[in-house]
Formats: C-alpha cells, structure tokens, sequence
C-alpha cells in the first residue's frame, strides 16, 4: 500500500462520551452545517500527526483531555497515535484503539530532530521512505532535514490556505521560506533531495563575517599595542640588543660551563675516592674479625699444647718407674691391681709428643697467616687515611670554585631573563605585524559570492509535466477551459487561459488549490515517487455556498459561471475512482450531490440537538 491510511479520529475525556470520527479507504465526506467542528477535524489531526503544537481552544474541546488517531502505516500493519489535548508528547499503540490501553506505548516526541528517530515526525517519514532528507533552505545553500510538519501542507489543507491567493507551493507569506518550499515541491516531483548540495555563505553572510573578522583582529592588535605598552622600542633596535646580549651572553655561558665541567669532575673524582675508601675500610673491618678469630685459635693451640707436653712429661715418668715398688705405698708389682705394660705407656708417650710437633707446625703456620694479615691491615690503614686526604683536598677544590660558579650562573640567568625579555618584545612586534598584514588581506578582500546560483524548484520540464497531470485532473472535473490548463513557473501556480489563480474569486481558488494537491498526490503514485497517501480538504468547492448562509458573502462571476457547471458531481466522481491509490477526506458545507451517495462514506453535522449527529463534539452547555 503506498503511504498512510487514515482510520479514525477520537476525543476522549472524563465524565463524556468519546467523540469518534470514522475514515474509510477512497473518498471520505464530512458536510454539514457552519460551527459544528468540522475543521477541527483537520486541525486535531495535524496535532496528532505532530504537525502542530497545539488544539485550537474552544468551549468544545475544554471537555476532552486526549485525542487519538487509528491509522495504518504502509505494510507495517495498524496502530494508533495518542496525543494529551493539551499537547507534549505522543504514544504509539499497535492496533486500533481510542481508550487508554492496557499495555505500555512506544513514546515519540512532537517535535522533530535531526539527530532522532524517537519522533512522530521520523515515523511517518520513515513509513513513505522519506526520513533523512534533506532540503535546500535558501540561497546560500544550508540545509534543514526534512520534517512532516514541512510536507503536511501537500496531506492536509485547511480552509484558509485552499482559498488563499498565496501558491499552493508555499506554506506561509514568509519569503525567507520560499526556497526551502520551492525545493520541497521539486523533492515531491522528482524524489530528489538536496543532500549533496554545498553551502556557500551569500553577499550579506560574507560581508557580516567579514566585518566579524575585521572586528576581532583590531582586538588583537588592540590587546598587543597594550602589551608593547605606551612608548614600544622600535623593532629594530630591539633585534640589535638582542644581537649584542647573545654574544655577550655566549662568553658567560663558555665560562660558566668550564667552571661547571671542573666541578663535575671535582665531584666524580671525589665520589670515586670516597667509594674507594668505604671497601678499604669495609675490608680492614673484615681483617680484624679475621684476626679476632685466629687469636681465639692461637689459645686453642697453647691449651693443646701444654695438654700434650703434660702427658708426654707423665708418660715419661711412668716408663722409668716400670717394674719398681710404689713411690706412694711401697707396695711391689705384684701387689697391683691393675697391670700396665711399659710398652702401652711407651705408646703413649710417643703419640702425644707427635701431636704436639703437629700443633707446634700449625702454630708457626698461624702466626706467618697473622703476621701477614697483620702487614695488610697496617697498609690499609695508611690508604684509607691517604684517601680522606684526598676526599678533603676535593673539598677545598670545590669550595674554591662555587663562588666563582655562583657569579656565574647568576650572570646567565640575569642573560636569559634579559633574553626573554627581549624576546617577547621581538615577539609581540612579529605577531603584530603578521596581523596587520591579515587585517589588509580581509579588509580588500570581496565578498562578492563567485558561485553558481543554486537552482531552486523542480525544472521547468518537470513542471510541464505536472502542468500536464494538473491539466488532466481539471478535465476529470470538467472545469471550464481545462485544454488551456498550465503551470505558470513564474507565479508557481495553475493558470487558466492565462489568467493565474490568485486572480480568481475564493471559491476558483479553492478548487484550482484542490486541483494542484490532487494532481501532486496522482503524479506521485503514477511516477512510484513518495506521497503521504492521503489528503484531506477542506471546503474545496466554496463557490457552491449559499451566500446568505457563508461568512464568505457573495460569489463573483467567476465563482457564478463555475456553480453553473456540473463541477462538483465530476470532482467526487474523479477523487472516488482514486479509491485504490489515494485516499480522500472532503470537509464541505454543503451537501453532496445525489448521485455521489454510493461513492463515498460521508458524515453529516447537523448542527441541530436531536437530529443526527450535532457535530465532531457534543456540544457545549455550560
């Protein structure tokens, strides 16, 4: 199905009933009498479809606290939009319902973004296949997306816009709209947007940021004269102090970075020696624990030592007394109880004079391993006190060349400081001069635009063709002097026998208007381009009025000679064979003719209590 289907309009609020209002596919038919709400229908339905803000305010509509839109939206099947009566966001329920359901709807917003998708805007556009859009706005070339609210005016037509002697094409007297609407008709007739099309600023545009421009750069240089303070040096002679301070500044710094090598070297030296020291000393440390340690050892050896000779002496003693009567009891050998041989003392004897000769060797080992530990010491002893002669000889180096280090380094920074000086200085002058040579480049610069002028609408092969098609509608109608149908790409509107629609009482203009909606919507679905899929009118055949009942007052002979005429059978006929393709809703007062009673589903206001339908909504009692 191509488009949007129409299928119900539903108020809604407490303590009344709801007032609904049926659509069918083909022609619908809404007449009746003046005041009875007939035109809030169309604009209750720009409301619900995000088009408009807000309901128009009436006693009426005070009653009701939501509006609801059954509608089905191309294969995606049925839904329905909610809308609060007093506007903000909407909801969106799957099927067909015009009471607060019992499920969650999708939220949308009223109002259309660019960077959205959450939008009933971006819904309906994305049903047609028009989302991301976008359309030429004026004559520099900016863009804005396309917005449903932009193409409602080609889906419904209200009263005062069908009869208007502004061009259908355009949606407001506003010229600064006037392109955006031209290139929204030509995206309707071809399916081509403007998404491609460069923006380049116009005349007035460049000339306004020109003058931007020019004014922040005379702030810059406002803000450096400040800096370069009331009696600025003259740029060349602060490149020449500059010239002499850098060459004397070369010999200070030569100085001061002899000076600071010296003591760089000063200062490893003496970490060296310093370093070197600390092993001595960590050594000598470990020789006297060394030294400690075989004292403690010579003790050992003399114990054993004396241990020994004192079992040799015994031993001795013991041999020459063998075989004699004791010393002590005078008792002989025999009168032992134990019995020693001569030869086991011998043995013994001999034993602990051969340990004794080892630990005297061992003795005199010891003491060459001490003597020379000891010669060691002594010599580190006399290199550790060599060192810290050095280390303070280092001292005395360094401290003799900090004062003269100190002057120095203050000399250079004293130089860097007066160098920055003067740098900023040369600084200031250069951006300066870079900027006043910018100002001179965007003072004589033009603002003249050297582009091509963007073309605006469709071409004029195009608009032949819809000429053609509007032609052709007219026929169908049987308005008179349909074969001297056109349209007038000047004016951007029909023209009959040349005479252009604006000139042409209320009731031509309304029909030549519903003339041009119509033919937009068969162009579409003849070319397979997209179209809303609906249309609703709103008095398009004004001329048939009563005059004494309309507030439009009388007719002029163009609206007499077309009354005439058996118009008004010959439109519903044509917009009810649209059946299949387009679906119509005519909103009229008067009643339609006979013949057209099996065509289409109509809907009468009465506009009196008790008889029939009053109207749209109940009416106001209190």
């Amino acid at each position: 199905m191509n488009g949007i289907r129409l299928r119900h309009l539903a108020f809604t609020g407490p303590n009344i009933e709801p007032a609904k209002l049926k659509f069918v596919d083909g022609l619908n038919i809404v007449y009746g009498a003046s005041n009875t709400g007939k035109s809030l229908a169309s604009e209750a339905l720009l409301f619900v479809l995000g088009a408009v803000s807000k309901l128009p305010k009436t006693d009426e509509i005070k009653l009701y606290d939501a509006v609801w839109l059954g509608l089905t939206l191309g294969d995606q099947g049925a839904f329905t939009l909610y809308r609060p009566a007093k506007g903000g966001n909407l909801k969106l329920f799957p099927g067909l319902i015009s009471s607060h359901p019992t499920g969650k709807g999708e939220v949308l917003s009223g109002k259309h973004s660019a960077k959205a998708t959450n939008s009933v805007s971006y819904r309906i556009l994305e049903t047609l296949g028009l989302q991301d859009r976008w359309i030429v706005r004026n004559a520099s070339g900016e863009k804005e997306q396309l917005a449903f609210r932009v193409l409602a005016k080609f889906a419904v037509v209200g009263e005062e816009d069908i009869m208007s002697k502004r061009s259908p094409i355009y949606v407001s007297n506003s010229y600064t709209e006037r392109t955006l609407d031209q290139n929204l008709f030509k995206l309707l007739l071809t399916g081509q947007d403007d998404a491609t099309a460069v923006t380049v600023p116009t005349e007035p545009a460049r000339m306004a940021a020109k003058a931007a421009k020019l004014e922040l750069v005379d702030e810059l240089l406002a803000q450096l004269d400040r800096e370069l303070g009331d009696f600025p040096a003259d740029r060349t002679k602060v490149d020449g102090q500059l010239a002499e301070l850098e060459a004397n500044g070369a010999m200070s710094t030569a100085e001061l970075q002899a000076v600071q090598a010296k003591l760089d070297d000063n200062a490893a030296e003496r970490r060296a020696a310093v370093d070197r020291r600390h092993e001595l000393i960590a050594r000598a440390a470990e020789l006297d624990i060394t030294l400690e340690r075989f004292a403690k050892l010579q003790a050992v050896y003399s114990s054993d030592f004396d241990r020994l000779h004192s079992i040799e002496e015994g031993g001795s003693l013991l041999a020459a007394m063998a075989g004699r009567d004791c010393p002590v009891c005078g008792a002989p050998p025999g009168a032992h109880k134990h019995q020693h041989a001569a030869e086991e003392i011998s043995i013994a004897h001999t034993a602990a004079a051969a340990e004794a000769r080892k630990i005297e060797r061992e003795q005199r080992e010891l003491a060459n391993v001490v003597g020379s530990l000891h010669a060691e010491a002594l010599e580190l002893a006399n290199s550790i006190a060599s060192l810290k002669g050095q280390i303070e000889e280092f001292d005395q180096h360094a401290l003799g060349l900090r004062p003269t280090e100190a002057s120095l380094r203050s000399s250079f920074e004293n130089f860097n400081e007066q160098r920055a000086e003067l740098g900023k200085q040369i600084d200031l002058h250069l951006r300066r001069e870079k900027l006043a040579s910018r100002r001179a480049e965007i003072d004589v610069a033009s603002t003249k635009s050297d582009r091509t002028p963007l073309p605006v609408g469709p071409e004029s092969t195009v608009l032949f063709e819809f000429g053609e098609t509007v032609k052709a509608v007219l026929t169908e109608w049987g308005f008179p002097d349909a074969d001297k149908v056109q349209f007038d790409a000047k004016a951007n509107d029909i023209a009959v026998a040349g005479k252009v629609r604006d000139a042409n009482g209320k009731g031509v203009r309304a029909v030549l208007h519903a003339a041009f909606n119509v033919a937009v919507a068969v162009h579409c679905i003849e070319k397979g381009l997209p179209h809303p899929g609906f249309l609703l009118l709103d008095t398009p055949l004004l001329t048939y009025r009563e005059p004494l009942k309309s507030k439009h007052g009388d007719l002029s002979d163009d609206e007499k000679a077309l009354k005439a005429t058996s118009l008004a059978e010959k439109f519903y006929k044509h917009l009810a064979s649209l059946e299949k393709k387009l679906q119509v809703i005519v909103i009229e007062n008067s009643d339609p003719p006979a013949a057209i009673q099996e065509l289409a589903y109509i809907e009468v206001f009465t506009g009196v209590v008790g008889d029939g339908r009053y109207g749209l909504l109940a009416r106001h009692t209190g």
